[in-house]
């Protein structure tokens, strides 16, 4: 008798591979790779461009969403919590679906997740309220904080990872069992 699986021990699940990792050039990072003099890669402006737009909009609603919900002092500050990990889900998510079942497509995932969700996930902002609340003498709200950021923004990512495979049952057939 085969010993039963868990749902999450699928043997080539695998998550999604970022197309511009070339695996066989020694200027990307992998484990096989020797140090090598660097390469000079020529900038594409227009990404860029449609990089500096998303990010544009991602630091509006994430300035929005801060001034509408301040934080008391001492307290968590719930508006950078959310906004960070929402947009670990929407990464987990977003990335999965363009990588998986979208064509390439030259500007949509540097404008939707280089630009816009990553100017609206902050850790520079997680960092400094972590800090004022040490400062302030609250260390085990600031400990729980980031604690509970690291870990909501993985276990969203991961979830993002699965609900946009759960849209596909062909493909993540496992699921449903």
């Amino acid at each position: 008798m085969e010993p039963r699986r868990h749902r999450w021990e699928h043997h080539d699940e695998r998550l999604p591979v970022d197309p511009d990792l070339a695996p066989d050039d020694p200027a990307e990072p992998a484990l096989t790779h020797r140090p090598v003099a660097h390469v000079r890669r020529a900038r594409q402006h227009d990404v860029l461009g449609a990089i500096a737009v998303g990010g544009f909009l991602g630091t509006l609603g994430r300035y929005g969403l801060e001034l509408a919900w301040k934080p008391a002092p001492g307290h968590l500050p719930w508006a950078t919590f959310a906004i960070n990990t929402s947009g670990a889900f929407l990464l987990g998510f977003i990335l999965t679906v363009l990588l998986e079942r979208v064509r390439p497509a030259r500007y949509l995932r540097p404008f939707l997740c280089v630009g816009v969700l990553g100017a609206w996930t902050t850790m520079s902002s997680l960092a400094v309220e972590s800090d004022l609340l040490v400062r302030g003498g609250h260390g085990a709200t600031a400990a729980a904080y980031v604690g509970m950021t690291v870990f909501a923004g993985v276990a969203v990512a991961w979830t993002g990872i699965l609900t946009a495979r759960a849209f596909d049952r062909r493909r993540a057939g496992w699921l449903w069992r």
